[in-house]
């Protein structure tokens, strides 16, 4: 959900505003040095030898290496993090210069040496540096950590038309063999895909541009199936903007009740946000989380 102002200033706004009417103090300028925890109190010692003395503490740190070092010196057991939610870099002529050409639904495998398979269907878009949208990005959630070990190196393979099994698929080509023998393969694809992108597949194959349907070898026809279905394509890291936006990793779950988001090993510390090892498949669940776990560490600390 988006505010009627499509901006995300509105929604910081709305949070500061019920912050000050809260009595909130929110300092700035005060870096954070280190916490001590001692019988039921906290010190939290600031920059310029200043501290502050308190019964609770919430952690909402994001991804920031403070808040793991906090959390770390209060006893806590540190998922490692890495990055997650990213897009994949590709480099391959079958979409150079094709940045902006989506297609809604896919089948999307990611391959990586030494670990199981991950798949996911969604819309994948074509971007100027390689793959995005749902299905790759859900990709890199799921495999985040075994991308991580290899250093973002692997295997795409693309089911472009998942709707259809290998023999429909095949009956599609042959009617399309039949119905517009005259036609140039390249100009006319009988399934849903965008036509520059039709064109390259074809191209991948070997086919002349100008090759008619009528003409088309069953060799060439079993290519058109296999790039169609089973089309791989080589990952060779990240986005090269360093895009993702969310972290995986982070302090252990099993360490915090989430009924009151308190750490089990530290009372009256808390935590909210993604310090904790939570990470969503989109922005929207990970914003989720954090308003979710902040509001109950706030009612529990509250009370």
């Amino acid at each position: 959900m988006f505010p009627v102002t499509d901006d995300s200033e509105t929604i910081v706004d709305c949070l500061t505003r019920s912050a000050r009417a809260a009595g909130v103090e929110v300092l700035t300028g005060v870096a954070v040095q280190a916490v001590e925890a001692s019988e039921s109190r906290f010190t939290i010692q600031l920059k310029e030898n200043k501290r502050i003395v308190c019964d609770h503490i919430l952690l909402a740190t994001g991804s920031n290496p403070l808040g793991y070092r906090l959390a770390a010196s209060l006893g806590h057991e540190l998922v490692p993090p890495v990055p997650s939610l990213f897009t994949f870099n590709i480099t391959d002529p079958r979409i150079q210069n094709l940045a902006g050409v989506s297609v809604p639904s896919v089948q999307a495998k990611l391959l990586v040496e030494g670990h199981k398979p991950l798949e996911q269907m969604g819309p994948l878009l074509i971007t100027h540096w390689g793959m995005s949208g749902p299905a790759v990005l859900k990709l890199s959630a799921w495999g985040a950590r075994m991308l991580y070990e290899t250093q973002y190196r692997g295997t795409l393979q693309v089911n472009w038309i998942p709707s259809l099994t290998v023999d429909e698929l095949r009956e599609r080509l042959l009617g399309a063999k039949v119905e517009y023998a005259k036609r140039a393969i390249a100009n006319y694809s009988p399934i849903p895909l965008p036509q520059r992108f039709w064109q390259r597949l074809v191209s991948a194959i070997g086919v002349d541009s100008g090759l008619r349907w009528a003409d088309l070898s069953k060799k060439a026809l079993d290519r058109l199936l296999q790039e169609l279905q089973q089309g791989r394509f080589e990952i060779r890291g990240k986005g090269v903007f360093k895009d993702e936006f969310v972290t995986c990793g982070g302090v252990n779950l099993k360490e915090v009740n989430f009924k009151t988001m308190e750490s089990r090993c530290c009372p009256g510390l808390y935590f909210a946000g993604e310090i904790l090892d939570v990470d969503g498949v989109t922005g929207g669940f990970n914003f989720q989380n954090a308003w979710t776990t902040g509001w109950i560490a706030g009612q529990a600390m509250g009370e």
